[in-house]
C-alpha cells in the first residue's frame, strides 16, 4: 500500500506538472501572425524600472504591425510598489506584478525579462539607485539580455536626468547606456562566455520620450510613430 501511494503521488505532481505546460490553443490569425513573421528580422530590447512602465501600445505595434521580435526588460518586479487592492507588500507584491507582466505579453506578443534588481520603493536620485542595486550587478544583468536575445535596436523608456521623476527610473536609462557599450565589449563581463553568449552591438539606442503629469519632453524635431492604426490580423 505505501509503494502504491508513492507512486500515485508521484503521478500526480506529474500529471500536474505536465498540465500547467499546456499553453493556450492558437487562433487563425495568430497562427498566421507567426507565419509573417519568419520573414521579418528585426529585434527591439525595451527597457524601463518597473512593471506598467512599459509602453504597451509601442510594444504591440513593434510586435504586431511590424513584426519585429520584441522584448520588454523591467529591472524590478515592482516589488515596491503601493496595493490597493490587497495586503500583499514587497516580494509578495513583486509576485503578482511579475504576473501582471507576463498576462500583459500575451496580449501584445512581447517577451519578457527581469533583472535581480529589487523595487526598494521611492528613490529621489539616480546616484542611490544604482548603490541599492549593485551598479556592476545590474549592469551586468542587462549585458546578459542584450548578448543572450541580440536586439537591433534598444528603447529607453527614461532619460537619465531629474526628467524621469524617480531614481530608479533615471538608473534605469543609465543602465541602457551602459550596456548598449558594455554588451559588445569582449572585455566586459566575459565570464558570460562560458555559457554561450557572444559579444552583441545593437546598432541604435532611442529614448521613447512622453508628455505625462507636469513633465513633457516631446519636441517638434524629434521621431515621431504613429503606433494607433487598424491591424486587418489582430485589431
Amino acid at each position: 500500500m505505501k509503494k502504491f501511494l508513492t507512486l500515485l503521488g508521484v503521478s500526480l505532481l506529474t500529471t500536474g506538472y505536465i498540465t500547467a505546460q499546456i499553453p493556450d490553443a492558437a487562433n487563425s490569425s495568430d497562427i498566421l501572425l507567426q507565419m509573417k513573421k519568419l520573414q521579418v528580422l528585426g529585434s527591439v530590447l525595451y527597457i524601463a524600472a518597473h512593471p506598467d512602465d512599459e509602453n504597451t501600445r509601442l510594444l504591440a505595434w513593434l510586435s504586431k504591425d511590424k513584426l519585429y521580435r520584441t522584448g520588454y526588460l523591467s529591472l524590478t518586479r515592482g516589488d515596491g510598489g503601493q496595493n490597493l487592492i490587497g495586503d500583499e507588500q514587497g516580494i509578495e507584491l513583486g509576485l503578482i506584478r511579475t504576473q501582471e507582466l507576463l498576462a500583459a505579453r500575451r496580449v501584445d506578443g512581447a517577451d519578457q525579462f527581469f533583472s535581480r534588481a529589487y523595487d526598494f520603493g521611492f528613490s529621489k536620485t539616480t546616484a542611490e539607485a544604482l548603490k541599492f542595486w549593485n551598479e556592476q550587478k545590474i549592469l551586468s544583468d542587462v549585458v546578459w539580455i542584450i548578448r543572450k536575445y541580440q536586439p537591433d535596436i534598444i528603447i529607453t523608456r527614461f532619460p537619465e536626468d531629474k526628467r524621469a521623476g524617480h531614481g530608479q527610473h533615471s538608473a534605469s536609462a543609465v543602465l541602457a547606456h551602459m550596456a548598449f557599450s558594455a554588451a559588445a565589449d569582449p572585455k566586459q563581463f566575459p565570464e558570460q562566455f562560458a555559457y554561450g553568449v557572444r559579444p552583441w552591438q545593437a546598432s541604435r539606442l532611442f529614448w521613447n520620450n512622453y508628455n505625462f503629469g507636469n513633465i513633457n519632453t516631446i519636441r517638434d524635431d524629434q521621431l515621431k510613430i504613429e503606433v494607433g492604426g487598424f491591424n486587418p490580423l489582430v485589431g
